[in-house]
């Protein structure tokens, strides 16, 4: 095989184990959000888990909940090495290449110009053929070196799969028993006594004042019903003052009222600019 066959060959594997590593990197990404999904599930087990219920129950709940905890921490940890600290080989700099080709070009006219005078059979080099190589060669280290590490990667990547998926045994038994048992300190089925401190002291205040209050009126009410010289209301003493009403005096005659005028009317035109005018009507007139 030539050197330019083996050129495409290994460019093409090169460019396979880029895919490679971004698919990976996609992978541990989903690890990850799987990962907090289930840390959050757990910790709301975990603050709402109601021990008064049955302890045996929210023991039992709580030795799964870690167990799930534990499989899931190596989970992460595996995830974590997938996705960090992994070196990748890459292909020089398009400049470095295009140096190195003008390098190479002033190598053979070097050889050239004075190509005459060396005995010791330095000849011109086929800059194609040079170019060819080098990139096959380099292609040829980056592919190699890449597919390791990503192999690596990937393997990491499955077992933390597997111990993901590990942990929704222990994780699944909980839930069921946490649904299941009505262990949800927080379930509406549940009738607890709420107490809100505040509240009471504020209504305990209240009903001081008001039992104040009432003593005060009582003592009061029973002041006036000892005095005999306790004057009556002056709603009693008006009514008895109060002469009968003679006979209906003749109102006088007022002005006939005027009817009041209608407001004018507003109507808002658009100007050319884009700004509002507004433009008022007087009654019947612009």
């Amino acid at each position: 095989m030539q050197r330019s066959e083996l050129l495409i060959v290994f460019e093409k594997m090169y460019l396979q184990e880029n895919d490679t590593k971004e698919k990976i990197t996609i992978r541990v990404q989903l690890v990850f959000s799987l990962i907090l999904a289930l840390v959050a599930v757990s910790s709301y087990m975990l603050r709402m888990l109601d021990f008064t219920e049955s302890k045996p129950v929210a023991l039992s709940i709580l030795v799964l909940v870690l167990v799930f905890l534990l499989c899931l921490g190596l989970s992460g940890v595996l995830a974590v090495r997938a996705f960090w600290g992994n070196t990748f080989k890459q292909m020089p700099a398009a400049s470095e290449i295009k140096n190195y080709c003008n390098a190479l070009v002033q190598y053979n006219l070097e050889v050239e110009a004075i190509k005459d005078s060396l005995d010791d059979g330095t000849q011109e080099v086929d800059i194609k053929s040079e170019l060819d190589g080098y990139l096959s060669d380099a292609f040829e280290e980056c592919a190699t070196h890449n597919a390791d590490v990503n192999f690596k990667r990937s393997t990491m990547v499955h077992q933390s799969f597997k111990w993901l998926l590990t942990s929704l045994i222990p994780l699944a038994i909980s839930a069921t028993l946490f649904v299941g048992l009505d262990m949800d300190v927080s379930s509406p089925r549940k009738n607890y006594q709420v107490i809100d401190k505040y509240v009471g002291d504020q209504l305990g205040k209240i009903d001081s004042s008001l039992s104040a209050m009432t003593e005060s009126l009582k003592k009061l009410e029973g002041t006036k019903m000892s005095d005999p010289n306790t004057k009556k209301p002056a709603s009693e003493q008006d009514s008895k003052a109060e002469p009968s009403p003679g006979p209906a005096k003749d109102v006088p005659m007022q002005m006939k009222p005027k009817l009041p005028d209608r407001p004018s009317v507003r109507i808002s035109l658009e100007d050319s600019s884009g700004n509002w005018a507004e433009v008022k009507h007087d009654s019947g007139q612009e």
